[in-house]
């Protein structure tokens, strides 16, 4: 799964490009860009994966106990 397509699952999941980039410890013009396909550090890249999968995890969680 490239970048782009982690950060689309996480808008698509609620998070908002400032959330992504506070919780990454980034800035949201740079999450911004991301998004549309430039380049990150590999760093930002396995922060957002990592976000990724604990977001998921949250969800999955709030529909169980739903």
């Amino acid at each position: 799964m490239t970048v782009q397509e982690m950060l689309s699952r996480l808008f698509q999941l609620g998070l908002s490009q400032a959330d992504v980039a506070k919780r990454c410890r980034t800035t949201q013009p740079t999450i911004s860009r991301a998004s549309n396909g430039a380049a990150v550090r590999y760093e930002l890249g396995k922060a957002i994966e990592k976000l990724l999968e604990q977001r998921e995890q949250e969800v999955e969680a709030e529909n169980r106990a739903a």
